[in-house]
């Protein structure tokens, strides 16, 4: 019984963290160092260059296990579907920059993540406009056409399993091509 109300506890407390934008609101620019990925060393602004592009944003305040198995899990969906050119990348909220790029390399190497850039922002509110709430561990925003169409938020335990495939199909939902209807006859 104790257990049970443990774990509803958490889930209420989950479902009740608000963080980062709303389904329909735009995500904005904000650069961050990359420290896996092409641009490697560099401040780089990711949304800048998805325009309007399907995007897989991550924001984390830690290198967990699950937030790493989501990341991997977005990442094998990327590299499934490169029409379209989607793009996804973690950024790591830290005030404290030392170690922090050793730290990042390492946990996205132990997750094999290649399409998914990793880095970190210097900061753990991040940036200003995403209105990151302090008590969300990880929130993870889905956008297409410069809008948010989905948004998750979890605390310092992340997704569970049966939250990491939900956000895998809704993140496949939007890289597959639109099926057109077959018209004409015979």
């Amino acid at each position: 019984m104790l257990i049970s109300c443990l774990f509803f506890t958490l889930d209420l407390i989950q479902a009740q963290t608000t963080s980062g934008l709303a389904p329909g609101e735009r995500p904005g620019p904000y650069s961050f160092v990359v420290s896996q990925g092409e641009k490697r060393g560099q401040l780089h602004c990711f949304v800048c260059e998805a325009e309007d592009r399907v995007m897989a944003i991550l924001f984390a305040r830690d290198t967990t296990a699950q937030t790493g198995k989501l990341a991997s899990r977005l990442d094998e969906i990327l590299l499934a579907n490169p029409q379209g050119k989607p793009s996804g990348w973690v950024t790591l909220l830290e005030a404290e920059s030392a170690g922090i790029d050793a730290k990042a390399i390492k946990w996205a190497r132990n997750h094999k993540l290649r399409a998914m850039a990793v880095g970190y922002f210097e900061d753990t509110v991040g940036p200003p406009s995403y209105r990151l709430g302090s008590d969300a561990g990880l929130t993870v925003l889905l956008a297409k056409d410069k809008k948010v169409v989905h948004r998750h938020v979890f605390t310092q335990s992340g997704p569970d399993d049966a939250a990491i495939a939900t956000i895998g199909s809704q993140l496949t939902a939007l890289v597959s091509p639109a099926k057109s209807p077959v018209t004409g006859g015979k």
